[in-house]
């Protein structure tokens, strides 16, 4: 590459050099500009002139490019300083989890947040928060809530619009009175939910009703199920049953 006829303009060089001085290292330019001025034909002394460097550090310079490549014209006595002092320790990721006495938000080794479980809005206004600010993602909102992926999205863009009261209350009044339940389905009911509180399976109202329309050809939707366990007291039974149970197994029946 000749470039004797090629016009070079120190007002332009000055100006281009200074702006990219605003991204570079000066140190870095420098080496950048040697290697180039090598590779044009100049000689070392020339070149050492030009970027203010002795002309020992230009042909080291050459010979590292020429051996390790570009990663070469950064200084490694400057790089390894200046990644010291960039590092950072990465924040703990918050992680979420339902667990038999209430939901568990862990922000942290020595940061905890516990919501009971009869809290629900409390736990959705939490939960969904975290959502909406990336730092939950969707399927574990939904498995700690107790929801599905599709509901708890739903849930989530409403809270983004809307308070507390008009996104996750809840305002319906429910069902008033015994339609479409009789014996039959408030007994399967109350074997569901009991069943699965034993044996650590699901409570929520969607699954216990999908679980009662297999097993008594019913059409009963999760808010008639709601309605009905609330009403026979079963919510309330979620953290005695167990110890009832493990009660009853140590202690003999005096009439047996």
């Amino acid at each position: 590459m000749d470039c004797r006829d090629v016009d070079f303009s120190p007002e332009k060089s000055e100006e281009r050099i200074n702006r990219a001085l605003q991204v570079f290292p000066h140190r870095l330019l420098m080496r950048v500009l040697a290697f180039a001025l090598h590779l044009l034909g100049a000689r070392r002394s020339v070149v050492a002139a030009m970027v203010e460097m002795p002309e020992e550090s230009v042909k080291t310079v050459v010979r590292l490019v020429l051996r390790d490549g570009f990663p070469a014209l950064r200084d490694r006595r400057w790089s390894e300083v200046g990644s010291v002092i960039r590092a950072t320790p990465s924040p703990s990721p918050i992680t979420a989890r339902r667990e038999a006495d209430g939901r568990i938000v862990d922000f942290g080794p020595n940061a905890t947040l516990k919501i009971p479980l009869a809290h629900t809005v409390q736990a959705r206004t939490v939960l969904l928060s975290l959502l909406n600010a990336g730092l939950l993602s969707v399927q574990e909102t939904a498995s700690v809530l107790e929801m599905s992926a599709a509901h708890c999205r739903e849930l989530s863009r409403k809270l983004v619009s809307h308070d507390v009261v008009d996104a996750l209350v809840d305002k319906r009044q429910g069902q008033k009175r015994d339609y479409r339940v009789g014996p039959e389905q408030k007994a399967e009911i109350i074997q569901q939910v009991v069943a699965r509180i034993v044996t650590g399976h699901s409570t929520s109202s969607e699954v216990v009703a999908e679980r009662v329309n297999e097993r008594t050809q019913a059409r009963l939707s999760a808010r008639t199920v709601r309605w009905h366990i609330n009403n026979l007291g079963l919510a309330n039974i979620n953290n005695t049953l167990l110890q009832l149970v493990e009660s009853l197994k140590k202690t003999p029946d005096a009439r047996s």
